[in-house]
């Protein structure tokens, strides 16, 4: 019975993703699966995404950006380093803004909140959430919340400012053997986050630097369509589960409002960044909107942004939120609740 749910899910989001893709849309082949995945996760699907599944997924969009850096790109992008570090704490102070935004709006505690709305590694920070106490269930929802909300506000900007989605360099022409070398780099990466957590992010980092010295050093990789419909979007969506839905039903008018707060405030920072580094529109959107980095990675690629401005301010962001982010939420959260018993004290 879990083996015929599991079938229909792909064959559904597969279908889907192709459907979408006819229609133009850009990532069409994360979303049909996300959209998939989450229509059977509401329906009770009670599909568990394994750890090691949803690292795999990671890997196979770090080979995906490494087929699609640019050198000179990169370099240019790297040359404008103080502009990018101003907008990375930006996008990192609004979504901490957000948080306390939709605290004051749901009821919900500021330090959960805080957590829900860092800006990257998911996974992660649910798990350290859970480790220090945090209502974790609360703070995955709203992850995902703002996840999916990201990929889809995105969908329709990217429709709207770059027209019909590009090709995202996976395909047909992926060949056994490269399909066979992208997924021994997916469970490099995997190995690496499971027994080398002081690696940020490493089932994505992993892969995508060594996929990025095999493309230097000649050897020609693609990544068939099917592997990046299934690893990226479809566990997304089976996340989205009526357990979370249940446990945060009370508090999801007030974060989706603060959700979609924060991607206007991010998209208004973006157009600015793009203005000022000279960049695409939608490839300044995108390098400030608090998504995972593979599913902007694979938005970047299908709208024809400047994949290496993006995932260079995305990286960036994230090595900030794995070093800063906890420190930053359980500082903010405890510094207001002491500023909240003096004023009570008064």
């Amino acid at each position: 019975m879990k083996l015929a749910r599991w079938l229909i899910a792909i064959a559904a989001g597969l279908l889907l993703g192709q459907v979408l893709g006819a229609l133009h849309l850009p990532a069409a082949a994360m979303v049909g699966p996300m959209v998939a995945g989450a229509v059977m996760a509401l329906a009770g699907g009670n599909m568990r995404v394994p750890a090691s599944f949803g690292w795999m997924g990671q890997g196979v969009a770090g080979c995906l950006i490494a087929l699609n850096l640019d050198a000179a790109a990169l370099e240019q992008t790297l040359a404008i380093w103080p502009v990018v570090l101003v907008f990375v704490v930006l996008t990192f102070g609004v979504a901490c803004l957000a948080g306390l935004v939709a605290s004051d709006w749901t009821g919900l505690g500021r330090e959960v909140t805080l957590w829900g709305f860092l800006p990257g590694m998911m996974s992660t920070v649910i798990a350290v959430a859970h480790e220090r106490g945090l209502d974790s269930r609360m703070i995955a929802l709203i992850q995902i919340l703002r996840l999916m909300l990201v990929v889809a506000s995105m969908v329709v900007v990217a429709m709207v400012v770059s027209g019909p989605a590009m090709s995202n360099g996976a395909g047909d022409e992926a060949t056994w053997q490269s399909t066979a070398i992208v997924l021994l780099l997916c469970a490099v990466g995997t190995a690496a986050a499971r027994w080398l957590p002081v690696i940020p992010a490493a089932a994505s980092l992993v892969p995508l630097s060594l996929a990025t010295a095999l493309t230097l050093f000649g050897l020609d990789l693609a990544i068939p369509g099917w592997l990046v419909s299934l690893a990226i979007g479809l566990q997304v969506g089976l996340r989205f589960t009526p357990e979370l839905l249940r446990r945060g039903v009370t508090a999801l008018p007030g974060v989706v409002a603060a959700c979609l707060l924060l991607i206007l405030l991010c998209g208004a920072s973006g157009v600015a960044l793009s203005w000022i580094a000279g960049v695409s529109v939608m490839s300044g959107m995108l390098a400030t909107v608090p998504g995972s980095i593979d599913s902007i990675a694979i938005l970047a690629i299908g709208s024809g942004a400047d994949v290496a401005f993006v995932m260079t301010l995305q990286t960036i962001r994230l090595f900030a939120v794995v070093i800063f982010g906890p420190l930053i939420a359980t500082g903010l959260a405890g510094m207001l609740r002491r500023r909240d018993e003096r004023r009570g004290r008064i």
